[in-house]
């Protein structure tokens, strides 16, 4: 898993590249708005929360990269988890997991992106874009705060 910079401006067209490239790399990828990110290891929950339902036949969308955005999110709905951490228009900031032993190279040379894993850290980000409120943040130390958006992944197990 890597950050990204660069533009989306339409994120089906930027969908549909990053799939083909998938495909031709024998490979599935999740792009996913940096913003909605909280750390390189809830970038990492997700995808093996995603991998595992796979695994147990337990998938609630029909591919690991959408599972893996699902997780991610936090959310049980496709349509919740695009909404809450899908790329967009004015993305510019992006996470990239591929599930395949391939390097992200080629994905970011054709998307003409540059490759920032800053953008996968918490810094500067609200925690209520994966739907937790300020009374939930407070209850932690702010540098402990990435932790409740590993919480909402371990969550969805439970409320599968």
């Amino acid at each position: 898993m890597v950050g990204a910079t660069g533009p989306v401006r339409d994120p089906e067209a930027v969908l549909g590249r990053a799939a083909l490239w998938a495909r031709s790399q024998g490979v599935e990828v999740t792009l996913a708005d940096a913003r909605s990110v909280f750390g390189a290891d809830h970038a990492m929950s997700a995808a093996i929360h995603a991998v595992r339902a796979m695994r147990e036949k337990s998938l609630s969308s029909r591919t690991v990269s959408m599972e893996t955005l699902l997780y991610l999110a936090g959310q049980r709905q496709v349509t919740d988890a695009i909404r809450v951490a899908g790329i967009r228009k004015d993305s510019e900031a992006i996470a990239i997991v591929i599930h395949g032993d391939v390097a992200p190279d080629g994905l970011l040379v054709e998307l003409e992106w540059s490759r920032d894993d800053r953008v996968l850290g918490s810094e500067g980000k609200s925690l209520a874009v994966l739907g937790t409120t300020a009374r939930e943040a407070a209850t932690v130390p702010r540098d402990r705060r990435p932790d409740l958006a590993l919480e909402k992944v371990a969550v969805l197990d439970v409320n599968k």
